[in-house]
This record gives structure tokens, C-alpha cells and sequence, in this order.
């Protein structure tokens, strides 16, 4: 049974819906001039944003092919499991190997050393660079420091993730020119992998320096025979370090130049559908909101 106070409630909610459509429709004006300008700002910014470019190369850890070495290692450790600890020895480690790797790859130090080497400055701040006189541009503040090179690089335009199912790397740069995208993709590679290798050479050496001063104080023949089989392990180690060039990652697939067609911003269709919606509900945002705050005063 319907009451009166339901029937009140009814031509309530009647006169709110026709106020409501009274404001839309003479406002009506407010609502297609937000549409248009939003639509001709969202166009706009289709067409005359940058595009960016992402070039990825897929990589897999190079440690597990030095499992055999480390087999090697193993068995000539023996007793001396505490004297190869000391040495720096260490046995069975690569996913400890693999993730010092890309600690290295994200590192401050290792992307800064990379973008004063490859003179990336200018690059990542060409709207304050003058390419004319070759100098900064003047202006209030103070010219980028290497500190804002780095988190500018490391957030904006580069990642590295494994997959911890497969295993398997990608190290992507996102950038508006597509040569420079790819090129500096293949070349964190490979200068990820001369940086692995270097401290693997390192390492090795002072093992060898240590064990071989250990050799010398040693007076028990089983215990100097061991420490050689060691001193040999740690430098076929090193020798396998000094002929493998993709020695922390191997190269699954190459970053290649994405073609034009494949910039992943700005995303043209979704900013021309975006446009003419966002416009809309805004202009009706409005109107509201304007028919509101009469109403309170």
C-alpha cells in the first residue's frame, strides 16, 4: 500500500530529476565548451607529446655454467672448508652470484660511471642543455647534478626484473629515440658482464695470493696437496673468467630499434577517447556544483 509519505518522497525525487534537467539543459553551454577544449587538449597532446620507445633484451644467468667448476672446487675443498672461506672461495652460490649481479646493474655507482662515460647528461636534460655553445642553459636553478642523472635514469627510463619461475632477465630502457634505447640496452650487457668479470678476476687472484702464502707455511703433506688442488680450481676460475665475455648474463635476445609504430606513450586512441568523456563529465561536474552552491546561498 502506497501512503501519502511515499507519494511526497515520489514528487520529491520528480522535482529533483526536472531541476536537475533544467540546470544541465541551460547550462548546456558550460558542458560542450568543457568537451571541446578538452578534447582539443587531449588531441593535442596525442600529437605533440614525445613518443617513447622501449627496447628489451632477455638475458639468462651465466652462473649455472660454471656448475662443473664448482663441482670441481668442492672436491678439492676436503678438509679445508674453513681455509677457502678465509680465501674467498665460495662453492654453489649462483643465485648469490646472479642477484650481486643485478645489485650491480641497479647500483648508484655502476649508472653513474655509465652515463658520464656515454656523456648522457645532455641526453637526459636536453631542454637545459644548449647544444650550440655546448654549456648549460641559464636559469634559476643550478645545472642537473649526476645525483638527479641517476634517478631520472634508474626510475624513468630503466628496469631490470627476473622471473623467478624461469629465470630469465629483462633489462628494458624506455626512451624517445629508439637507437639510443636499444643501443644503451646492449651496452649495460655488456658492461654488466666486463664488471662481473673484472671482480671475478680480482677475487681470484687474491685467493690464489692468500692460498699460496698458506702453502708455504704448511708443513703436512695432505694438507699442502689439497691447497694446491684448490690453488688450481680457483685458477682454471680465474682463467674462465679471462675467456668469457657474457660471463653474468648470456644474451637469450638482443635489443633491437622498436620500429615507429611501436612507442608505447602517449597512447593516442586512449587520450582521443579520454578526451571528449573527461570534457563531459566535468562540464556536468560543473553545473552541478555551480547549481548547488546557489542553492546554499
Amino acid at each position: 500500500m502506497v501512503t501519502a509519505r511515499d507519494q511526497a518522497s515520489r514528487g520529491d525525487d520528480a522535482i529533483r530529476l526536472r531541476d536537475l534537467y533544467s540546470n544541465l539543459v541551460s547550462r548546456r553551454n558550460w558542458i560542450v565548451a568543457t568537451t571541446v577544449v578538452s578534447t582539443l587538449a587531449f588531441t593535442a597532446a596525442a600529437f605533440l607529446m614525445a613518443p617513447v620507445y622501449r627496447a628489451a633484451t632477455v638475458l639468462v644467468p651465466a652462473s649455472a655454467d660454471r656448475s662443473n667448476l664448482g663441482n670441481a672446487l668442492t672436491s678439492a675443498l676436503g678438509q679445508l672448508g674453513g681455509l677457502a672461506s678465509l680465501a674467498g672461495v665460495n662453492v654453489g652460490v649462483s643465485d648469490l652470484n646472479t642477484e650481486e649481479a643485478l645489485a650491480v646493474l641497479r647500483s648508484r655507482q655502476f649508472t653513474e660511471q655509465f652515463i658520464v662515460e656515454e656523456n648522457l647528461m645532455p641526453r637526459l636534460f636536453a631542454n637545459k642543455w644548449d647544444a650550440t655553445s655546448l654549456k648549460w642553459k641559464a636559469g634559476p636553478k643550478d645545472p642537473p647534478s649526476l645525483s638527479q642523472a641517476y634517478r631520472h635514469f634508474n626510475h624513468d627510463l630503466f628496469l631490470v626484473a627476473q622471473d623467478k619461475k624461469t629465470g630469465l632477465v629483462t633489462l628494458q630502457i624506455d626512451w624517445t629515440n629508439a637507437d639510443e634505447a636499444a643501443l644503451w640496452a646492449n651496452e649495460l650487457v655488456e658492461r654488466i658482464n666486463f664488471e662481473m668479470r673484472s671482480r671475478a678476476i680480482a677475487k681470484a687472484e687474491a685467493s690464489i695470493g692468500f692460498l699460496e702464502k698458506e702453502m708455504a707455511s704448511t708443513a703436512a703433506v695432505e694438507t699442502h696437496l689439497a691447497e694446491s688442488r684448490l690453488i688450481e680450481a680457483v685458477v682454471e676460475k680465474k682463467m674462465l673468467a679471462n675467456v668469457t665475455n657474457e660471463y653474468a648474463f648470456r644474451v637469450v635476445d638482443k635489443a633491437t630499434r622498436p620500429s615507429r609504430d611501436e612507442a608505447i606513450k602517449p597512447k593516442r586512441l586512449l587520450l582521443l577517447v579520454a578526451g571528449p568523456l573527461v570534457g563531459f563529465f566535468l562540464g556536468v561536474g560543473l553545473v552541478l556544483g555551480y547549481a548547488t552552491i546557489r542553492e546554499m546561498w
